[in-house]
């Protein structure tokens, strides 16, 4: 598997093109290691939680990754009020303000409406619906 170009290792680089503002962007700028591909194939659970397949390693801001999580939980099940108190549960989802990560949320359905057009599998699909799931519960929260 061939790696990304640096640039898109970082978080305002990678979903700079799914933003509503260029500047929107730069909320997702951090030093923090994210995993950021938290499907269900790379958490593997024993005696504890491992991580592997790495391949999306970014950096950027701390509360990303738990932010990345609540998408996986929406697509396996959980509401997005239930996904977001899982995601609380991580010292660093309280890092973000509430509305980078509504901005976010909306930049990440659009990331996956994006691949839903390219790739009709279901289990993009499923990201699709869940992302746009909680977006649309981010965006109610502001009303």
């Amino acid at each position: 598997m061939k790696c990304p170009p640096v640039d898109l290792r970082r978080a305002e680089v990678r979903w700079a093109d799914y933003v509503d503002q260029p500047a929107a962007a730069e909320e997702l700028a951090g030093s923090s290691l994210l995993h950021t591909d938290w499907n269900d194939t790379n958490v593997l659970i024993s005696d504890r939680a491992r991580l592997v397949d790495w391949g999306w390693a970014t950096r950027g801001a701390p509360w990303l990754d738990p932010a990345l999580w609540v998408i996986w939980l929406i697509a396996s099940g959980h509401s997005p009020s239930a996904a977001e108190q899982w995601a609380g549960k991580v010292a660093t989802w309280s890092s973000g303000s509430p509305e980078s990560v509504t901005r976010f949320a909306s930049a990440n359905a659009r990331f996956w409406a994006s691949e839903g057009e390219r790739t009709q599998d279901a289990w993009t699909l499923r990201l699709v619906n869940a992302s746009a799931s909680w977006a649309a519960h981010r965006r109610s929260l502001e009303i």
